[in-house]
């Protein structure tokens, strides 16, 4: 049974998802990571594992049509790359941002010492699995109308370009002469298990730009992505 200050905090909850009448137990269910049952000694806990797995065809087949319908004249190749990166774990993360969903998470405190409640992995997952817990205590046409109000200010132009950066700018110089941008390692900083990457990216030998991130295809996304602003700066300026 839920304590009267769970069954507050979801309430709050669920004003952020502008949904009434959902199932508390189910919600509270959604939101909870196994470590922290674990950690209470709380046998036969629910996590939200099962519902991350329902909420997950939900999230496809709600985001497929959503595309569907928003671009009539997209083959089935360009629909199934949008729908790839607005599914993945990092798109769900930032979308999280909208419910605030981190801070209603029930999580072990060794994971949460860990990053774990700002995780990408964690935060996708209660994402999907709060999906499904709205469709089991509504019915599918709620829930996926949740999930599109998600989307509905979503510049998917802007998205792609950051999410497929490498593969438009090595379109740009392929258009021009078929040769391929190189990516180059310029520093690295910090400890082994910490480490910080600035990447350059090449063209003919002449560096385009620069990315710094994490990891190193991270730091030659950003890398990809700065050089193909530099490049519709030059167009935009050729066109006055």
């Amino acid at each position: 049974m839920l304590s009267a200050a769970r069954k507050k905090e979801l309430k709050n909850f669920y004003k952020k998802l502008n949904i009434k009448n959902l199932d508390d137990e189910l919600m509270n269910e959604a939101l909870t990571h196994r470590s922290y049952n674990s950690e209470q000694n709380i046998t036969n806990g629910k996590d939200y594992e099962r519902l991350e797995f329902l909420g997950d065809s939900i999230l496809r087949i709600s985001v497929s049509e959503f595309l569907f319908d928003k671009f009539p004249d997209y083959d089935e190749g360009k629909l199934t790359k949008i729908r790839s990166c607005l599914v993945s774990d990092k798109f769900l993360h930032y979308l999280s941002s909208k419910i605030d969903i981190a801070k209603y998470i029930y999580i072990g405190k060794h994971e949460e010492k860990c990053g774990g409640r700002e995780k990408e992995s964690i935060i996708a997952c209660a994402m999907e699995a709060v999906m499904g817990a709205i469709y089991k205590s509504t019915n599918f046409e709620m829930a996926k109308k949740y999930v599109v109000s998600l989307y509905s200010d979503v510049d998917i132009n802007e998205v792609m370009t950051d999410y497929n950066a490498k593969e438009m700018l090595q379109e740009y110089t392929q258009a021009k002469n078929k040769d391929l941008p190189e990516y180059k390692i310029i520093n690295e900083t910090g400890k082994a298990h910490d480490k910080t990457y600035e990447v350059g990216v090449y063209y003919h030998n002449k560096e385009l730009a620069r990315g710094i991130a994490k990891t190193k295809r991270d730091a030659e996304k950003e890398a990809a992505l700065a050089a193909l602003k530099i490049i519709r700066k030059g167009k935009e300026g050729q066109n006055d």
